[in-house]
């Protein structure tokens, strides 16, 4: 396995980690005999067997149904695991929540996920789905720092969607989550630009656009499947195959320190595992895919996407 540093963190982390969402909830694109979160053993064995071979990230969120509770079983205060969950943006209806109303918001969420996580202190806590307001105003920063001091986490991060949102996060806290893949490259300069918050790349399958979940996207995004086949055709590679080199490409990019690997069977950790061990992609390689990904935001931004 192959470890990095977490940017200004210090953190020793696997270039490989887990992204938990499809292990809690029925989540991506529907294809026949790969949809759908496995049963709670399957789901603990697997979180297990991540851990056994050498992966110590552990990304998840309240928000992502049983996987806070399914990684407490698996791992609870397993030493040397750095497990990364989220907060969202406290509201009432569309308003936020302001003052001590926030701050007690945070402290609920966050005690909330160290029960569930059964573990003394979390590694990292991100504001889920930050946006350019609630960054520049600190406000939601500084509840999570107040929980810092109280010793039950030990780093601030920020998990965000939009370019200009990646770059004010850099700025202000120790971690960045974005999407980046071989289709969804916007976040390329970002990550070259940045000097100080360690870079976790989420989507790098693209909500399974980049496997053989591909041929069963809608006739909506009919674009996007034409898009990851023809990067399937350049590489030469089966539809098998195509994870793998999804997951080499984000882990070719020096500057980022984890890439997040949504598995949620046995095959697909070995895929991720593989994947590692054959390392980055050649210059060539990787100038030809860069000439090859996509900018329009309905393609690229699942939430635009008419699927779960």
């Amino acid at each position: 396995m192959e470890y990095r540093v977490l940017g200004k963190t210090g953190l020793k982390v696997s270039a490989i980690g887990i992204g938990t969402v499809s292990l809690g909830v029925d989540y991506g694109i529907e294809a026949p005999g790969g949809f759908g979160a496995p049963g709670e053993k399957d789901a603990i064995d697997l979180l297990k067997g991540c851990a056994c071979e050498g992966i110590n990230v552990f990304d998840t969120a309240p928000a992502y149904g049983r996987a806070e509770e399914l990684l407490g079983k698996a791992l609870g205060n397993t030493a040397d695991v750095v497990v990364m969950t989220k907060v969202s943006i406290p509201r009432v209806g569309e308003a936020r929540l302001r003052g001590r109303a926030l701050n007690e918001a945070v402290t609920r969420s966050i005690d909330g996920s160290l029960k569930r996580l059964k573990r003394e202190r979390i590694e990292v806590v991100q504001v889920h789905n930050a946006t350019t307001d609630v960054i520049d105003e600190e406000e939601m920063l500084s509840a999570i720092e107040s929980e810092i001091e109280k010793g039950k986490l030990l780093f601030a991060g920020a998990s965000v969607y939009t370019v200009e949102e990646a770059y004010r996060a850099a700025a202000a806290f120790d971690t960045v989550q974005a999407a980046y893949s071989m289709l969804d490259q916007r976040m390329s300069e970002v990550f070259l630009k940045n000097e100080r918050a360690g870079i976790i790349v989420r989507s790098a399958f693209l909500k399974g656009a980049l496997t053989e979940k591909s041929r069963w996207l809608p006739p909506e995004l009919s674009a996007l499947g034409r898009a990851a086949e023809g990067i399937r055709e350049a590489l030469g590679v089966s539809w098998d195959e195509m994870p793998e080199a999804a997951l080499r490409f984000c882990l070719s990019n020096e500057r980022v320190s984890v890439v997040l690997a949504g598995v949620r069977t046995a095959e697909e950790l070995k895929s991720a595992l593989k994947a590692c061990r054959r390392g980055k992609f050649d210059g060539n390689t990787l100038g030809m895919l860069n000439g090859m990904a996509l900018k329009d935001e309905k393609l690229l931004n699942p939430v635009n996407w008419p699927i779960r």
